[in-house]
């Protein structure tokens, strides 16, 4: 009897032993195969990101000025290769066409007054409990100094992942708007359509692309139906600074503090929607694409 238990106790302990190493060779094949699908990814990842890189000047060469870049916003785009192998299908949007909410301040601490003013005009219409509080909050996170201009005001103190400098993007502003409600349970902030009014990139917004509520802000006096004549019901782009203050008057004190008009071979990001189809693979990706470097930039699958 006591050999049988000793078998029977040895052939558990083996049974156990190599269960435990197929369960090994298990999770070692799963982390391997894992690890070449996340290879195979970048790789393919990578690659799609240098035909973008080569096709764009090609479907991009005829903006040359204004007017081109506004049919191009305007139209859908394509590109097919011969054989219909390579095809891509690209809406193009501008990154200037609402207020910089990074413009209120430089990152050494210099306010921008006439940027404040169109946001406490926005408040006007949108009323707060504490604008003193919003504008500090902002301030301390934009500037790279850290001292704070009211109490709390600084979030890195409360949130280390957030950093001093720029607002990159709407989940960093969406902190901001958090710490303000904290401070002063005003959740009246969030009724706000801040995607109609505030954007995270350039210095002056182009005059073809700013949309009718932003206008609206800077050009408070002029009718609403003026307002859309020149923004959403447009017809072509203006091509110069004049034509747009000969189209309204009243653009011509503020058009230099808040516009551009573009020209060739300067500095423009476009925002991009793309799929691209290969090989009867499609990818669907966002990204910017700058029209002067001709560098595809901020890649995301989706």
């Amino acid at each position: 009897m006591k050999k049988r238990g000793i078998v029977l106790m040895m052939t558990l302990i083996l049974i156990t032993v190599m269960m435990g190493i197929v369960a090994l060779m298990l999770i070692q094949s799963t982390q391997l195969s894992k690890l070449g699908n996340n290879s195979f990814t970048q790789s393919a990842s990578l690659r799609i990101i240098s035909d973008l890189e080569i096709q764009l000047p090609t479907l991009l060469s005829s903006i040359t000025g204004a007017a081109e870049l506004d049919l191009a916003m305007r139209l859908p785009l394509q590109l097919e290769s011969k054989k219909k192998d390579f095809i891509l299908k690209a809406s193009l949007s501008s990154m200037y066409n609402r207020l910089n909410i990074n413009s209120l301040i430089s990152t050494t601490g210099v306010i921008n007054d006439s940027n404040i003013a169109l946001l406490m005009r926005l408040f006007t219409a949108h009323p707060i409990a504490d604008p003193d509080i919003f504008f500090k909050l902002i301030f301390d996170t934009i500037d790279v100094d850290t001292t704070e201009r009211g109490r709390d005001t600084e979030i890195q103190w409360s949130q280390p992942d957030c950093k001093n400098g720029i607002i990159a993007n709407e989940k960093q502003f969406s902190l901001i708007l958090a710490r303000y409600i904290e401070l002063t349970r005003d959740t009246t902030i969030l009724s706000i359509p801040w995607d109609k009014y505030i954007a995270y990139e350039g210095e002056k917004m182009d005059f073809n692309a700013v949309n009718a509520e932003t206008l609206a802000l800077i050009l408070p006096s002029v009718p609403a139906e003026k307002i859309r004549s020149l923004t959403a019901y447009r017809t072509k782009a203006f091509i110069s600074k004049e034509e747009a203050i000969a189209s309204e008057p009243a653009l011509a004190t503020v058009f230099d503090t808040y516009f551009f008009i573009y020209k060739p071979n300067t500095s423009y990001t476009l925002a991009c929607d793309v799929r691209l189809t290969e090989n009867a693979q499609e990818e669907h990706l966002k990204f910017q694409y700058n029209l002067l470097d001709k560098k595809v930039q901020r890649i995301e699958f989706l």
